[in-house]
């Protein structure tokens, strides 16, 4: 942050923390203990304790806060034991120590605000912040009577250190600073975020660290939404140019065009990606050709564009104006008005929006200082009078004879504007003036009246204006100027610029205003682009530009007019350079539409939930952290780059709930405080591998992690103060594991279950850290095999078990565990006889007791295909019901009341426990489920691979996704997005079959039986200490088999397919600024054609043409074989769609009748459909007619005797109805007849 940079200062002193707080005199405001540190990005450490004033200082620079309440949400701390864990001292461990250290923090902190209130830190103003300086050096708290004096022993005593407030005293000073209470259940959980060293006790330089990582953090994602810039330019050679320097790029419509033109008349034409399409040459009659080079005498000046008649006008030295028609794709010249007085140098053009036909002007500043106006009265009917020509080709209008014109065209002159060359106008409509810039220090700017009647506005500029641009809704007018600077002017004041934004080093020769992000873009002679914050007047980025031309500090030539802002929907800035262009994108680039919201840009790791501040926390693939609120599912804080470029593999906190722990899969540990993102220890790596559990025992001062090292490591925990904590893999029972370790799991007070990657389950005492028993040994695998993963394991590129895309286990290969899991209220009793851990293998749940000689007691196939394995599990509390997610996206509630209770001697347990619930909850795997209960009501956290994290009722109802666009009331189901789910979510109208779909799955108690598949029964059946099964056995099997399996009952889900946009492949779709400074990170995200079966074009093509169905189905309504074949084989489906229904027609009663009609008997009277059919319309004609006879055929010869005109017949086509000669005729032939 640039406006922190004067407040670190070093001083020579520093205030200690255990040492006496009080002042005895005034500090100096604008000071910086010596211990203050930098991060790579030139940003302070955020555990740097800041000196009292820094704060204060900081405060006097930035603007006045908000002041409005925070609504606080949070239920109070239990008072009893908040004081019994924060003020009961009995040795001198439990003294509070000094504030803890933490890291510099590579990674990006980004805080949100929980609601649309201001929080209370914002509310702080800077008197307020002086007077809680005051409060914390007055602050002389009482000393701590640990025991009282006895005859024997005197009386201990806590000395407390003065400035240092416990929660009551920050809550009182807090509360008589700013004259309110209504804060009070707030600044409990702002006490714990400031309370970093988790002593109970916060002084000023905690307050003071808090408050300008909030402000920081708060400035940089501000910064970051507002930074235009996200991908590299793009930068294309004209070649056409013939290496002369481009005077302009302008863009036309219908499609989008861009056009640039060089100073010698090549005009080329490039698609909105600046990909070549053709060129012309503008050639002028005096050019000369000298062998195979051609001299000009001609340079461009300007160009520009005519959107309401499709034309352009292009301005040369020799005093000209072409018009050129860019109605079609071939362009050619309409118009050319020559032999003016003075050189047109630069054009504006206006029409009426709403009105384009109606009159219209065209603007140019010419070289004696003076502004042309042509109006024209019907631009797009026509722009001058069109003689008589005999030859087509342009037409030629002398300046002279303009006056022959007047039914188009009207001309005027505003004289004697500028001293010399006019280097740019724009023309106001709403006041009817016009705004021209010059190189003059004397008349710089002029915004001049069209009709002359009022004053003008002069600005003056030492240097003059190179460039300006206005815009009127933000009522600023910015100029660029050969000085270095620009300034930004309120239209109407003269005298002084709003601000002067200096940082370019060479000459301002382009500018432009983005209304919508309120920023001005800069060019600059060095090829470096600027952007300008309007509101804080400060620069946001820089780009510079890396031109041919440019290289080796090359200055490189530009035209009269370089820049251009495109808007939407191709918003971008278009740059000149010499004869190359360059593209940068404003945004995000265009991917294609998301159809659900997501959580992060990535695969998730897992969710979890901490029930002491009521948030979940998500961690994804990208090393990205995010906090979220469980009440509205707002985002409250996000830190990325956690643990660098690497994958967050698991997370988990402590104890306590006030840490979290992270692994990595290089192997890294990091310890976190998660609300205001300190990284408070780094673990040392057992071995550059995965990290795949973490468990933190608070009772012991410890943690133990395990992962692809295969080995148990532990971490001392007990310093507070050590930041770096080496690993100690001294494990006494010794390291068993010879494979991967992929789960582990804690059971109060000392049994560890740890499962590995070959099938071995191992259940050790923490108290003696020795085996406590083996449920199963792990199976060798193949030597094939062993070599692959050491491979792979030297490479660390093994994939990630949850990023798999198939989970079936071959044949003689071991089944990996994926998840072990203790039900602790069963093992709180001693030597019970029930199953108390649970391991998912293969997408079986297998139950174990760890007490009884036959260890396993039951399993059962928890997913529905032999593919899918189970990667997350959690239980109820009393584990009355087990919740399953697998790698197809199903999240399943099992009733385990009464599953594996009492061990079966005869068989092993098969049938499957009473499914609950059961519902399609993900596209992808879900890698984490975690059961959390609100307000006594049970909850759902689930994460997958699909980019989301989600939240359940039991029953499960869909509550919504964390990160999508409305927040939702946790206590008000109505805010809920049940009965949608999260595959139809954008589905504006469901009827009502779809609405009864969506309904809770119902509840069912129908068991059944696992996969009847042999190689499953294998996979179930293998192992060191598998038992033969008996006769009996299989005999009580078969009698437990029902007769039907119970399937899923999924919900039904309604996909919406909407079209991709194109996306250039040179761009990345994924870009995302990573680090605080301005450096690029691109990821291409490609199409996986693993998912895919027959390619990926083909997958588009289906896709395109199920998008095509649907938008008939839009137009046609429900479209079925009847609809598309009801006129059998006459016409295609298509037509039969779009031809109307057909009506009866009901005929009169009487019809007029011809006399020949009457001959043949026909009345007309009450005329059916039978008698019309069966009359003959035809004449009798002969073949061929006798000889001698006159062969011509007339209409004449055809009208039946007595007949005249007026009885003449409608003509009738021969050849149609020749087919039926049974209704219409006896005669063979018939021929056209009047």
């Amino acid at each position: 942050m640039d406006y922190l940079t004067p407040d670190y200062r070093p001083t020579s002193s520093r205030r200690g923390s255990n040492v006496s707080r009080r002042s005895s005199g005034p500090r100096p405001l604008i000071a910086c203990p010596p211990a203050m540190s930098y991060s790579p990005e030139g940003s302070p450490r955020p555990d740097s304790a800041l000196h009292r004033g820094s704060v204060i200082s900081l405060f006097r620079e930035l603007p006045s806060m908000t002041s409005t309440p925070l609504d606080g949400t949070r239920s109070r701390w239990n008072s009893q034991a908040r004081k019994a864990s924060r003020y009961s001292f009995v040795d001198q461990q439990d003294v509070p120590k000094k504030r803890r250290k933490s890291f510099t923090n590579p990674e990006t902190i980004e805080t949100f605000n929980k609601a649309e209130n201001v929080r209370l830190e914002e509310h702080i103003k800077l008197q307020h912040l002086e007077q809680l300086l005051h409060e914390f050096e007055i602050h002389d708290p009482e000393d701590i009577l640990i025991h009282e004096e006895t005859g024997y022993f005197p009386a201990k005593v806590f000395k407390r250190t003065p400035g240092c407030m416990n929660v009551e005293e920050f809550k009182n000073t807090i509360s008589k600073v700013l004259e309110t209470n209504e804060y009070d259940d707030y600044l409990e959980r702002l006490f714990t975020k400031l309370d970093t060293s988790c002593d109970g006790y916060v002084d000023w330089d905690e307050f003071c660290t808090y408050l300008l990582l909030l402000y920081r953090e708060n400035d940089y994602l501000r910064t970051k939404k507002e930074i235009p810039f996200l991908v590299e330019p793009k930068i294309r050679h004209a070649v056409h140019n013939r290496q002369e320097t481009t005077t302009k790029i302008i863009s036309v419509e219908n499609p989008t065009r861009y056009l640039t033109i060089s100073k010698e008349g090549g005009m080329s034409v490039w698609n909105s990606n600046i990909s070549y399409e053709r060129n012309y040459v503008i050639e002028d009659d005096t050019t000369e050709t000298i062998g195979q080079k051609r001299r000009f005498k001609m340079w461009i000046t300007d160009v520009v564009y005519m959107p309401n008649c499709h034309k352009i006008a292009i301005g040369s030295t020799s005093r000209d104006i072409r018009f050129y028609d860019v109605s079609t794709t071939q362009y050619f010249e309409e118009f050319h008005l020559f032999a003016m007085t003075d050189v047109p140098y630069c054009f504006d053009y206006w029409y009426d929006q709403k009105n384009p036909n109606n009159r219209s002007l065209l603007a140019f500043g010419v070289d004696s200082g003076d502004i042309n106006l042509l109006y024209f009265n019907k631009p797009i009917t026509q722009l001058f009078e069109t003689p008589f020509q005999s030859e087509g080709g342009v037409q030629k209008i002398f300046m002279q004879d303009l006056h022959q014109h007047t039914k188009y065209v009207q001309f005027s002159v505003l004289s004697n504007i500028h001293p010399g060359i006019i280097r740019q106008v724009r023309f106001l409509p709403d006041s009817d003036s016009i705004i021209s810039s010059c190189d003059s220090d004397r008349k710089s700017v002029v915004i001049s009246d069209v009709q002359s009647l009022k004053r003008s506005y002069v600005f003056r500029v030492d240097k003059g204006v190179e460039c300006f641009d206005y815009n009127k809704n933000i009522n600023i007018l910015a100029t660029g100027s050969s000085d270095h600077y620009i300034r930004l002017w309120n239209p109407y004041v003269t005298s002084k610029p709003i601000t002067v934004l200096v940082g370019h080093a060479t000459g301002v020769i382009g500018i432009a205003i983005h209304e919508g992000f309120r920023q001005v873009f800069s060019y600059s002679k060095d090829a470096v682009i600027k952007v300008w914050d309007i509101r804080e007047h400060t620069c946001l980025q820089t780009v510079q530009l890396k031109f041919p031309s440019s290289i080796h500090g090359r200055m490189p030539e530009h035209g009269q007019f370089p820049l251009h802002l495109q808007g939407a929907p191709h918003s971008a800035v278009l740059v000149t350079s010499n004869d190359y262009i360059g593209m940068l994108k404003l945004g995000q680039v265009a991917a294609p539409q998301s159809v659900m919201p997501t959580t992060h840009d990535t695969q998730l790791c897992c969710a979890i939930y901490n029930h002491f501040f009521k948030q979940v926390v998500t961690g994804c693939d990208s090393s990205c952290i995010a906090v979220w609120d469980i009440e509205s599912g707002r985002k409250s804080i996000v830190f990325s780059n956690a643990h660098g470029d690497e994958e967050i593999t698991c997370m988990v906190f402590d104890e306590t709930y006030r840490r979290l722990m992270t692994g990595a899969r290089n192997g890294t540990i990091k310890v976190w405080n998660f609300q205001n993102g300190h990284n408070l220890h780094k673990l040392e790596a057992a071995a550059e591998a995965e990290v795949t559990g973490i468990l933190p025992v608070r009772d012991k001062k410890m943690i133990l992690s395990v992962g692809w090292s295969r080995l148990l490591t532990i971490y001392d925990d007990s310093d507070q103060d050590n930041m770096y904590i080496t690993a100690n893999q001294d494990w006494k029972g010794g390291q068993l594991h010879k494979d991967d370790i992929l789960s582990i799991d804690f059971c109060p007070p000392n049994f560890v279950a740890t499962a590995g990657f070959d099938g071995e389950i191992i259940v050790w005492d923490l108290e003696t850290e020795k085996m406590f028993i083996r449920l199963r040994k792990g199976q060798q695998t193949n030597l094939n095999r062993k070599i692959e993963d050491l491979t792979a394991s030297l490479k660390n590129e093994r994939p990630n078990s949850r990023h798999k895309k198939k989970h079936r286990v071959q044949k003689g290969e071991p089944v990996p565990v994926d998840k072990v899991m203790f039900l602790r209220d069963r093992a709180a009793i001693r030597f019970t006889e029930s199953a108390v851990v649970v391991s998912s293998e293969g997408g079986v749940l297998h139950w174990w007791n760890i007490y009884t000689p036959k260890s396993e007691l039951g399993f059962f196939s928890a997913t529905d295909s032999v593919d899918d394995s189970v990667l997350a599990m959690c239980s109820k509390p009393r584990n009355t019901a087990v919740i399953t997610g697998d790698t197809a996206g199903n999240i399943k509630v099992w009733d385990t009341s009464d599953y594996c209770v009492k061990p079966d001697p005869r068989h092993r347990v098969r049938t499957r426990p009473p499914l609950e619930a059961a519902f399609k909850a993900h596209d992808a795997a879900v890698v984490s489920v975690e059961y959390l209960e609100h307000d006594s009501r049970g909850f759902i956290l689930s994460a997958s691979t699909d980019k989301t994290a989600r939240l359940w009722t039991m029953e499960g109802y869909y509550v919504g996704t964390f990160g999508q666009k409305f927040p939702w009331d946790l206590n008000d189901a109505s805010t809920w997005a049940h009965p949608k789910t999260p595959f139809n979510m954008d589905d504006e109208e469901k009827d009502e079959s779809n609405t009864e779909g969506t309904e809770a799955p119902k509840k069912t108690s129908t068991t059944s039986t696992p996969r009847e598949d042999s190689d499953v029964e294998e996979e179930l059946e293998r192992g060191e200490d598998k038992e033969e099964t008996t006769a009996e056995e299989e005999q009580q099997d078969e009698t437990d088999k029902p007769e039907s399996k119970t399937k899923l009952e999924a919900r039904p889900m309604s996909v919406v397919v909407r079209p991709a946009k194109s996306v250039s492949s040179e761009f990345p779709r994924d870009a995302k600024l990573k680090y605080r400074s301005q450096t690029f990170a691109f990821g291409f995200e490609r199409t996986d054609p693993s998912k895919t079966f027959l390619g990926v074009k083909v997958e588009k093509e289906f896709a395109r043409k199920k998008l095509d169905r649907q938008e008939r189905r839009t137009v046609f309504g429900e479209i079925n074989r009847g609809t598309t074949s009801r006129f059998g084989k006459l016409c295609s489906p298509y037509q039969a769609l779009t031809t109307t229904d057909f009506k009866d027609v009901q005929l009169p009663d009487k019809l007029p009748v011809s006399d020949r009609l009457k001959s043949l008997g026909f009345t007309g009277i009450k005329p059916t459909e039978s008698d019309i059919t069966a009359l003959n319309f035809s004449y009798e004609v002969p073949d061929s007619p006798p000889s001698g006879e006159d062969t011509s055929f007339s209409r004449g010869n055809l009208t039946s005797k007595g007949s005249d005109s007026s009885t003449k017949l409608p003509p009738i086509k021969s050849g149609r109805w020749s087919k039926f000669p049974d209704k219409l005729g006896g005669s063979k032939k018939s021929s056209t007849v009047a």
